[in-house]
């Protein structure tokens, strides 16, 4: 408990930061509720599928080990029979293994996307105003112009 609200509190700020500017973003980009949500879910969702599937292969590792020891025989959930779906799995479970181990990184994106959720759905409401981002135009600096004699 502890762990997760030191977590909570050290992951925040920069979470909020995030979920902010990409709120901002899919409000400027986006003409609907539904359509902001929806370009928020793929990334997420694919984080979460592959640090499920690296917890779960981690989890039958043990189970494995466990059941070698006993002399019986373990059944991986994971495995398909199929090349590629078991090819799929495995780049899947790369990729979470990857997510948990970097976890600094991935938990502020996911802790963001569901910040920035929260504030399209307020500012779809009204209770809040998010602010479109700035246009970032460059303008030419016209007094290092060379002028002709």
């Amino acid at each position: 408990m502890l762990a997760a609200l030191f977590v909570l509190a050290f992951f925040s700020p920069l979470a909020f930061i995030y979920g902010r500017w990409r709120a901002r973003g899919l409000k400027s980009r986006q003409p609907s509720l539904a359509k902001r949500l929806v370009a928020l879910l793929p990334m997420p969702l694919i984080l979460c599928l592959c640090a499920t599937v690296a917890i779960i292969w981690e989890n039958e590792g043990a189970a494995r080990n466990r059941a070698a020891l006993l002399g019986q025989d373990a059944q991986s959930l994971l495995a398909t029979g199929n090349g590629v779906l078991d090819g799929l799995m495995t780049i899947a479970r790369w990729l979470g293994q990857l997510e948990l181990i970097l976890f600094m990184i991935a938990l502020p994106y996911l802790l963001g996307t569901l910040i920035s959720a929260t504030l399209l759905v307020l500012d779809a409401r009204g209770t809040i105003i998010l602010a479109p981002l700035e246009s970032e135009e460059v303008t030419p600096d016209t007094s290092q112009t060379p002028q002709g004699d």
